[in-house]
């Protein structure tokens, strides 16, 4: 399992929306304006429940073609929650239905509807540094959650890169140098168990690289050469 471009996929994979105050607030410039926001939305952020979207949902039917799922999502300001992934003649796409809701919709060849899932994705809201800064940049989930914390040296990732999960679990923790991704990588089970283990220099995997089951026994290893 190949970890390269991490925080690229990551982010493409949880990219969110802006919704209302305070969450507008998540993708201020001002490190300050974030914090402040999200120490709000920690008190006061409420889910939204799944039995809002089970009917528009179940209203689509297997064998609708790709055209009329769109329309009937239309009313509703439903945003492509990218990315697509196709293969084996079909393709899944992920739709945002608001910030916590995700619909996942497989189309076969012919853009018909295969397949849909209702699943739970918070969104979060990526906001870049400026291209000088230097210090721990923060952003977060809707929820008020960190989603990000990363160490930046005059505009680019150096240091410790951490990624968390909604619920405020760790998901990664990564570390950078001037080439890119340099020295340990670890990810972690929502229990914060180790999921897998490995090194990085000059932003290529290098020597044994170890994956975990959640009670600590080894499910699978990989070599990498050295660089």
């Amino acid at each position: 399992m190949v970890r390269s471009g991490l925080l690229a996929v990551v982010a493409s994979l949880l990219v969110g929306r802006v919704f209302a105050a305070p969450i507008d607030s998540l993708g201020s410039a001002s490190q300050h304006v974030r914090d402040a926001a999200a120490e709000r939305l920690r008190e006061t952020f409420v889910a939204t429940p799944r039995s809002r979207w089970e009917p528009v949902v179940a209203a689509l039917k297997l064998g609708d073609s790709k055209d009329s799922v769109l329309q009937a999502l239309k009313p509703y300001g439903v945003a492509d929650a990218g990315p697509r992934i196709s293969g084996g003649g079909a393709s899944t796409e992920q739709y945002r239905l608001d910030e916590v809701w995700v619909l996942i919709a497989s189309f076969g060849r012919s853009d018909e509807l295969l397949r849909t899932e209702l699943t739970e994705l918070i969104a979060h809201v990526w906001v870049a540094p400026a291209p000088d800064f230097t210090g721990v940049w923060t952003t977060y989930f809707v929820n008020g959650r960190r989603s990000h914390e990363i160490q930046y040296k005059d505009g680019r990732t150096f240091g410790t890169v951490t990624l968390f999960r909604s619920d405020g679990s760790r998901a990664v923790v990564q570390h950078h140098g001037l080439q890119g991704a340099e020295g340990d990588d670890t990810g972690y089970f929502p229990s914060g168990a180790v999921q897998y283990h490995g090194q990085y220099r000059n932003n290529a995997q290098v020597g044994t690289w170890v994956w975990y089951n959640e009670d600590g026994s080894v499910r699978s290893t990989q070599d990498f050469p050295e660089h």
